[in-house]
């Protein structure tokens, strides 16, 4: 998520817990940063934990056990600010369990590991109608703005109770015209409904081009866990490939690989119709014997089977929008499915 939704928690709880002074706006801040605070597990990008790692992003900071511990804890320091404890740590435990609960619901990234330390399992929810952020300061792209606008939208009600609108419950007609837009919106924004798609490929221009074998329907078939074989029988086999060798991150939705190369490390290569076409770091790969044109059996037998694969169903022959649909796996198992606009 872009934080966008989470710090909307953050304002409901300050408007609640503060239902006497709705104004407080350091409440606010504090709860919304409170509603933050597992995202600190990207600090370990630098330190080197990966992705996937227990500890690393949506790890172990975004368990159940985790987050309800650490708002229980915040509950008995509550006293020490004159604070009622049960209150405080029953808004701290919702909020802070809020964060993952959000987070599975985003249609991309890793899922959270909700049940760690028993269970290191990512997950994600049923229904996953918000868009994932791009990771640091890709988020200051235009797709960093569409994340942030698609959540803007998508929470608006929730800041609009929270910032206090008594007015709207004596204006039943704004009140139905203003959640009818937003229905429309969220529509736009979550749906994967052919209509919904052709009405934004129209707008976009769309020009998608498949690989062959490909299907929508095979595509919705493809469940996290599935083995690469698995794939390979829904959907045939794919245009375009990225090798993971190198890197703490795991493929990111845009697939923003110069940001994963680990300098003097063959970190990335590049497939289009199983030949490699670009490598990162292309010295360090050029040093390991790595070049454009050679083929997926030939890089494998010199740098080893690759950490982490994506695999690209689509593209655009004219370089327009189009539908991505990729698959990404580690270990031979699908880790993300993406399912978005370029």
């Amino acid at each position: 998520m872009a934080s966008i939704g989470h710090i909307a928690v953050g304002f409901a709880a300050a408007r609640i817990y503060d239902r006497d002074n709705i104004s407080r706006w350091p409440s606010a801040v504090a709860w919304s940063a409170l509603s933050l605070l597992p995202d600190l597990d990207v600090a370990g990008f630098a330190l080197g934990v990966g992705y996937a790692d227990p500890w690393g992003h949506r790890g172990a900071t975004h368990s159940i056990a985790l987050t309800a511990a650490l708002g229980l804890a915040i509950g008995l320091c509550a006293r020490w600010f004159a604070r009622p404890v049960m209150r405080t740590a029953c808004f701290a435990i919702l909020v802070l369990v809020s964060h993952p609960l959000l987070d599975t619901m985003t249609d991309g990234g890793l899922g959270c590991a909700l049940w760690w330390p028993f269970d290191l399992t990512r997950y994600f929810a049923p229904w996953r109608p918000i868009p994932v952020a791009p990771i640091g300061l890709h988020l200051a792209s235009a797709e960093g703005a569409r994340v942030v606008l698609a959540e803007l939208i998508l929470f608006a009600p929730v800041f609009l109770a929270a910032l206090g609108y008594p007015r709207l419950s004596a204006r039943p007609l704004r009140v139905a015209s203003f959640l009818t837009l937003w229905m429309m919106s969220v529509w736009l924004i979550a749906s994967s409904s052919r209509a919904r798609e052709s009405m934004i490929g129209f707008l976009l221009r769309e020009d998608t081009v498949y690989t062959t074998g490909f299907s929508e329907a095979g595509f919705r078939r493809v469940k996290h866990g599935d083995s690469a074989v698995d794939v390979r029988q829904l959907l045939g086999a794919p245009r375009k490939e990225i090798w993971i060798y190198g890197g703490n991150s795991a493929l990111e939705p845009a697939l923003e690989t110069s940001a994963l190369s680990t300098r003097g490390t063959c970190a990335t290569v590049h497939f289009d119709a199983g030949l490699a076409t670009a490598t990162f770091d292309r010295e360090a790969c050029t040093q390991r014997g790595i070049r454009t044109g050679m083929s997926l059996a030939d890089v494998e037998q010199r740098l080893g089977v690759p950490r982490e694969r994506g695999w690209q169903y689509t593209w655009s022959a004219g370089g327009g929008h189009h539908q991505m649909r990729i698959v990404t796996f580690e270990q031979d198992r699908v880790s993300m499915i993406i399912r978005q606009w370029n």
